[in-house]
């Protein structure tokens, strides 16, 4: 279903496989002081055919080969190198986002879902941003939600087991509260968003994004531009 490369711009384990030993019940701190996420490899299973892991384990070619991974979901201000895939039949899927309350990622946890559970099926996939903490881990935990049918807290204290530093950011964490109110289905979402989008060109307005008002943030729908 998905081709080499996309491009887009808009259940029990008991133990993790973690670079470098445990590091359960370390504080994110702790972590980086310890370990230097952009510099060593850093990865953790998350069911069997799912990891989660930093940028430097993803680009890695040593350990795309030890995990046989057939599938990376990148979800980061900028790709991996080009070289990290030469000469390796690897499908990728490219989700640019900031590790920031306002990057809305609720709109591609279907797509990311999808990526997914065809990368389990064909083999291994690892999900990763620069870290391994934030923008990378709540991908992961939506599908684990929308997969087990789980709450966020239980899908989240799940993902946390296995890699105990994950720490998605305040704006990625309601937004996968409301993935759990919306019973997992985003789609309304995404045709409001189109919606909104060309009304937004055709009357000149700039639209504030829908994501801002699912997630209860009070903001105005349209502001007039010019």
């Amino acid at each position: 279903m998905f081709g080499n490369e996309f491009i887009v711009n808009f259940l029990t384990i008991p133990n993790p496989i973690v670079a470098f030993g445990s590091l359960r019940n370390w504080s994110r701190r702790a972590l980086y002081n310890k370990i230097d996420l952009c510099t060593q490899s850093c990865y953790s299973q998350i069911i069997p055919g799912l990891y989660l892991s930093n940028a430097r384990a993803a680009a890695d070619r040593n350990v795309l080969r030890h995990l046989d991974i057939t599938h990376v979901l990148t979800v980061e201000a900028r790709r991996l190198p080009k070289s990290t895939f030469i000469d390796t039949d690897i499908c990728t899927l490219y989700i640019r986002a900031n590790d920031t309350p306002q990057t809305n990622l609720m709109p591609y946890f279907p797509m990311a879902n999808a990526f997914i559970e065809e990368g389990i099926q064909k083999g291994n996939v690892i999900v990763h941003c620069h870290f391994g903490v934030s923008r990378s881990a709540t991908i992961v935990i939506a599908y684990i939600m929308q997969k087990y049918g789980l709450t966020f807290e239980q899908a989240f204290n799940f993902v946390k087991q296995r890699r105990s530093f994950i720490n998605p950011n305040p704006g990625f964490i309601r937004q996968l509260k409301q993935y759990q109110r919306m019973n997992y289905d985003v789609r309304g979402l995404q045709r409001f968003e189109a919606y909104m989008n060309v009304t937004a060109r055709k009357h000149r307005f700039k639209i504030a994004s829908f994501a801002a008002v699912v997630v209860g943030i009070i903001v105005p729908l349209a502001v007039l531009v010019g």
